[in-house]
């Protein structure tokens, strides 16, 4: 699942009529769900060689769920390399998560 993919294009109307914007096409954003940390999360001191999208394999078997761990974490996800020595929390129920994300992101008809 990539995090982009309940970016959904439509008509942009929330703008003036007569902005030269208004009634063309456009995207909108992702909503995402608040992650709470658990005790029952995994804890793992960063090395060197660690990055959010190897992370996400690992613990996820899946790259593109690396957003995940960047949220849980207050990470800012402009970069999947983290600092070396910090503490990083996994959250375990990534089902939950996942759901959350797909009710926020619910497309309009």
């Amino acid at each position: 699942m990539s995090r982009y993919l309940y970016n959904n294009e439509k008509k942009i109307l929330n703008v003036h009529s007569n902005h030269e914007h208004y009634n063309k096409t456009g995207y909108d954003s992702t909503l995402f769900p608040k992650i709470q940390r658990k005790s029952s999360d995994t804890l793992v001191i960063a090395k060197n060689t660690d990055r959010l999208d190897m992370l996400a394999h690992k613990y996820y078997k899946d790259r593109t769920l690396w957003w995940v761990i960047a949220l849980a974490n207050n990470l800012p996800g402009d970069s999947f390399f983290i600092e070396p020595g910090t503490q990083i929390f996994i959250p375990k129920d990534i089902a939950r998560i996942t759901n959350e994300m797909r009710t926020l992101n619910v497309r309009e008809k």
